[in-house]
């Protein structure tokens, strides 16, 4: 398990933030690249050029998915051209169009680590259109389901928890797939008060939010018929406590979904780690800015500052959480094997070249009951 549990302002070397820095993957780009910018004045044009890099690196890895080329090789081609991108920039006249103002010299101010992952989320969240949140979440979650096979054909009897709801669009398509009732539960103000907004304007009565922190659930045990964790746990200070509350409220018999990102995770993982270290004192709303400004969608953006800006991103191999599952009392753990078509898990069940250098294992989705 790589930085378990531990935020990133809390990781004092650089080989705790990217795993990658100590391997033999690639040449010295990695260590080159990251000591560069390191050694950037603190100003809003390095800032600016800091952003920039990720998404740099986010588009020429999406460029070598389907070339049949080791993907490493290239990988370490594009740090390369990165770090020489920045320097030549630098050394133009370019800074000078910058003002010198402060505003976005410093990160957010000093929170609870759990608010500023909970504002985070909140914050990418709200800039979602309607069609991105409602359409394309459901047709996500359906396809999803139907394509591994799990069975929601009595869903209008369920009551479903969605554990982590960030900005609720998970917990809207269950409700529009046709829960009874959904409950989304989440530390974020932002996200929820974004979510009843949503919800209420597109006369969802089925769904329900509240604020909560998913550590310490306020429901009692074998509440819900489905509890639904999509990718919030490996973003907290205790992942398995996490899972813990999680079997609790699940009703015995009921279908629990849990999603942790994974370990091994290919040069995918490797240049979002590369990216966190290179950004991690920038503000987030600087980098929201910055990016809408060079005309990149909404849902691109949380795409791509998800992992990058988050404080704690802990990641997990297969057999640690089937493991931990089974430890808190699920059973029939199954881990998932197919995906929506830019699902890592689906690059590697069609055997696109160098999958696993790509990808690693791929995402860490599993059902279970209790």
């Amino acid at each position: 398990m790589f930085a378990e549990d531990k935020a990133i302002s809390d990781l004092k070397s650089i080989d705790k933030i990217v795993e990658c820095i100590s391997g033999k993957k690639y040449s010295t780009s990695v260590a080159s690249l990251i000591n560069f910018c390191e050694n950037l004045p603190d100003n809003n044009f390095n800032n600016y050029l800091k952003i920039s890099c990720i998404p740099f690196l986010f588009h020429s890895f999406e460029n070598i998915i389907n070339k049949n080329e080791d993907p490493a090789v290239i990988f370490d081609d594009m740090l390369k051209e990165l770090k020489n991108n920045l320097e030549e920039t630098i050394k133009s006249s370019f800074d000078n169009i910058f003002e010198r103002s402060q505003d976005f010299k410093i990160n957010e101010e000093n929170k609870k680590l759990e608010l500023e992952t909970g504002d985070h989320y909140g914050n990418l969240f709200k800039g979602f259109t309607a069609d991105k949140y409602f359409n394309e979440t459901k047709e996500l979650l359906k396809k999803r389901l139907e394509i591994n096979n799990i069975d929601i054909s009595n869903i209008h009897k369920y009551t479903v928890l969605d554990q982590g709801c960030g900005g609720g669009r998970y917990s809207a398509a269950w409700a529009l797939l046709g829960a009874k009732k959904v409950i989304g539960i989440d530390i974020s103000e932002i996200g929820v008060s974004d979510a009843i907004k949503r919800a209420e304007i597109a006369n969802i009565n089925n769904v329900e939010y509240k604020i909560g922190n998913v550590l310490d659930l306020p429901f009692e045990k074998n509440k819900f018929d489905i509890v639904f964790s999509n990718g919030v746990l490996h973003h907290t200070k205790d992942w398995r406590k996490g899972i813990l509350e999680q079997v609790r409220v699940l009703k015995t018999n009921g279908l629990g979904w849990q999603y942790l990102i994974e370990q091994p995770g290919g040069i995918f993982w490797d240049k979002i780690e590369i990216l966190r270290m290179i950004v991690r004192n920038i503000n987030k709303n600087f980098a929201i800015k910055v990016m809408t400004g060079y005309g990149i969608s909404t849902n691109r953006i949380f795409y791509m500052l998800d992992h990058v800006m988050v404080p704690i991103n802990t990641r997990i191999t297969p057999e640690e959480l089937k493991m931990e599952l089974e430890k808190n009392g699920a059973k029939d753990v199954r881990r998932l094997t197919r995906g929506f078509g830019f699902d890592r898990i689906e690059y590697i069940h069609k055997k696109i070249p160098y999958a696993k250098i790509k990808f690693g294992v791929g995402e860490n989705r599993f059902i279970f009951t209790k």
